[in-house]
């Protein structure tokens, strides 16, 4: 079974790296430490028919229902664009089952005092460590050109404003979306939603700080007839918005290849 350890270092590298999927070090336990797995897990067969499919995050672990073993790896590794994930046999992304997941609170240093973002990779480790144990999954990365955009500053100049500090909260590293627009947002995270372009985009600003600002475009696939096809493309929007642009580019990205998995045991 591939263990997991929870070490400070861990959680820090985790945080430096959550916006790529860079494979997660395997490596001895320090002496004393437990390893970072569900305390209690069940995964069947699904008894769903009707193809509504849910996977949650608990307050002690994950609950879904309906999920396939593909959904469950995107989860594990953070890698939600399905052409960063290949290989493995048909049935993965076929058979359903159902997930619950329990870990003891009492056996993670300092649980209570993780942030979200924290939280959410530490359940991620312990859900790559569940599928290696009950699917015998095993995957590695490679590394595959692809077409993305660079996020530049455009002529003129950005036109982000910079957030009040003191309306920031430093346990929230993201940003906050509400419907007056986006809050203490970085232009790292931005790139997250700018993926609306149809390529990955790499920050390539050097910009640092976190920003308040409004961003109102139409997305690539916007029927015409759509209320908000009228609007802008995410190009013109960022460069008339925010004095940015996209450029397009090639990088080396990496791929997720599951090399082999078996259907779990029953429980």
């Amino acid at each position: 079974m591939t263990q997991y350890w929870l070490t400070k270092l861990a959680l820090a590298t985790l945080l430096t790296n959550a916006a790529a999927p860079v494979a997660l070090a395997q490596e001895a336990a320090p002496a004393g430490l437990k390893p970072l797995t569900f305390e209690v897990a069940t995964i069947k067969p699904t008894a769903r028919t009707d193809g509504h499919f849910r996977l949650r995050p608990t307050a002690d672990g994950y609950s879904g229902d309906d999920i396939s073993l593909f959904y469950l790896i995107q989860e594990a590794y953070g890698v939600y664009d399905k052409k960063f994930v290949t290989g493995g046999p048909p049935w993965i992304d076929n058979d359903k089952f159902d997930l619950e997941a329990k870990f003891d609170p009492a056996a993670i240093p300092n649980a209570k005092n993780l942030t979200n973002r924290q939280r959410g990779k530490m359940l991620q480790q312990m859900l790559q460590s569940l599928l290696a144990e009950r699917f015998k999954l095993k995957v590695h990365y490679e590394t595959k050109e692809f077409p993305i955009y660079n996020l530049v500053i455009a002529k003129g100049g950005p036109k982000l404003k910079e957030s009040d500090p003191a309306s920031l909260d430093p346990a929230v590293p993201g940003c906050y979306v509400s419907r007056s627009g986006y809050h203490g947002c970085t232009t790292l995270a931005l790139t997250d939603w700018l993926r609306a372009s149809g390529r990955t985009v790499i920050d390539k600003t050097g910009l640092t700080g976190r920003y308040d600002f409004t961003l109102s475009y139409s997305d690539l696939d916007t029927p015409a007839d759509s209320p908000v096809a009228a609007r802008p493309s995410i190009f013109t929007a960022l460069q008339e918005q925010l004095g940015l642009k996209l450029e397009p580019s090639t990088a080396l990205l990496d791929v997720l290849v599951i090399d082999s998995a078996e259907k779990p045991s029953d429980n």
